[in-house]
């Protein structure tokens, strides 16, 4: 495990990652929708068919927290936002939540496209109420096989509301930075933390007045760099169904 950057412990911490093994991924057993779980990464083999839809991912939204649509939709704005600035498009798909979610709460999409989970065009991440076993500081977290592709992210909006009290920054601006960091993570892979930026592990004040602004970014090779994935096309992938947990799995930050 790479140790933690010594920033100020208050801030939140993003884009841990999992490494998981293939033996491990095909014992894994059901996707729990009604609880947060742990996410597996994709495998992938390339497909022969061309790219044919530009520089755009589809992220399908998975809002367990209950988040208002309002603040949802300003988060998927802000990220929209980030991305565009790095020549990326982004395409929301806000999928259905089970009916013991409140109504005002859910979001429409199509199950099929919600389930869609190939690397690196479609992609997927769960708003989890808070982290079961993470440290009370990390905002969010990604997971990724060894050779540096996933799908699955998650990210914890009691946190996104710690640090919304603690910097009277606005919720959905918050949530909407840390979206595109761990969606950043699926992109740019393994190591893909940097010393500034939207890929900051931890982010202190001076970032978070960024993103208030409107300048916390990728950075110019980060951008090159996801626009090279995304260019490639689609990757054909089997997914076994989402697991409870993971055993044996190996964190860094």
């Amino acid at each position: 495990m790479r140790p933690a950057l010594r920033y100020l412990p208050s801030w939140p911490i993003l884009g841990a990652t999992i490494e998981v093994s293939d033996v491990i991924m095909k014992t894994l057993g059901r996707w729990l929708s009604l609880v947060f779980v742990f996410a597996l990464p994709c495998r992938a083999v390339r497909s022969q068919e061309p790219a044919g839809d530009g520089l755009r991912v589809a992220i399908s939204i998975h809002n367990d927290a209950g988040i208002p649509a309002a603040t949802l939709r300003g988060a998927e704005l802000e990220a929209s936002r980030v991305f565009s600035q790095s020549g990326i498009e982004v395409r929301w798909l806000n999928c259905p939540l089970p009916p013991a979610v409140p109504e005002s709460t859910q979001n429409s999409g199509n199950p099929d496209q919600c389930a869609a989970a190939n690397f690196p065009r479609n992609l997927q991440l769960r708003i989890a109420k808070r982290s079961l076993n993470l440290n009370e500081f990390a905002m969010g977290i990604s997971y990724l096989s060894a050779d540096g592709v996933g799908c699955y992210a998650d990210l914890f909006y009691q946190r996104v509301m710690e640090t919304h009290e603690s910097s009277h920054i606005s919720s959905a601006t918050i949530l909407g930075h840390g979206i595109a960091h761990e969606i950043g993570h699926l992109l740019l892979g393994t190591n893909s933390h940097a010393a500034s930026g939207i890929m900051r592990a931890r982010w202190q004040p001076a970032d978070l007045a960024s993103a208030s602004k409107g300048t916390l970014l990728f950075s110019p090779l980060q951008s090159q760099e996801m626009r090279h994935k995304l260019g490639l096309g689609t990757l054909m992938v089997s997914v076994p169904p989402r697991p409870r947990h993971l055993l044996g799995a190996r964190m860094g930050l």
